[in-house]
């Protein structure tokens, strides 16, 4: 991924952004937001969003992180999307927000939570260091109204200190 690189976004980015989240399955496994919205989390101090960036500066993904300024020094990776999934692109954002934000700030715990039947993102995320810490359920409400269950998952700066070469 060397034709990639990662900054934080903003209010500029918030089309192509949409633009990914409207993928197919991403309503079902990401979710989707109104432009209004990802302006509303943008504005929140705690709120942070990263772009992925490819070869021509398009964002080719972005992860959305909550939780910056937390007494307990805990975020929470509320979204994270890319463009083509399965090519490599995703792992690479992943890896780089974790790195980003365990190098650059005194955060000592990232979490998240991944739907059950989403095993190829369980997967990217063990595979980046995260462990599964439960089940919570009924956690999000889907569109149609119903509830979803999730795996808790979380990784901590001693893990990411034990991986680093």
């Amino acid at each position: 991924m060397q034709d990639h690189s990662i900054c934080e976004a903003g209010d500029a980015d918030i089309e192509a952004m949409r633009r990914i989240e409207a993928a197919p399955d991403y309503e079902r496994l990401v979710g989707r937001w109104p432009a209004e919205r990802h302006r509303a989390e943008m504005a929140k101090g705690g709120s942070r969003y990263f772009a992925l960036r490819d070869a021509q500066g398009e964002v080719a993904g972005f992860a959305l992180v909550q939780g910056f300024g937390d007494e307990d020094l805990k975020v929470h990776l509320k979204r994270i999307a890319v463009r083509d999934p399965g090519s490599g692109t995703g792992s690479f954002l992943l890896r780089g927000v974790i790195d980003r934000i365990f190098a650059q700030t005194e955060i000592n715990r990232i979490d998240l939570d991944v739907f059950l039947d989403n095993d190829r993102a369980r997967r990217a995320y063990e595979k980046a260091g995260f462990r599964e810490e439960g089940v919570l359920r009924d956690w999000h409400r889907k569109p149609d109204g119903s509830f979803a269950t999730v795996r808790l998952m979380s990784i901590l700066r001693r893990d990411w200190e034990a991986q680093r070469p």
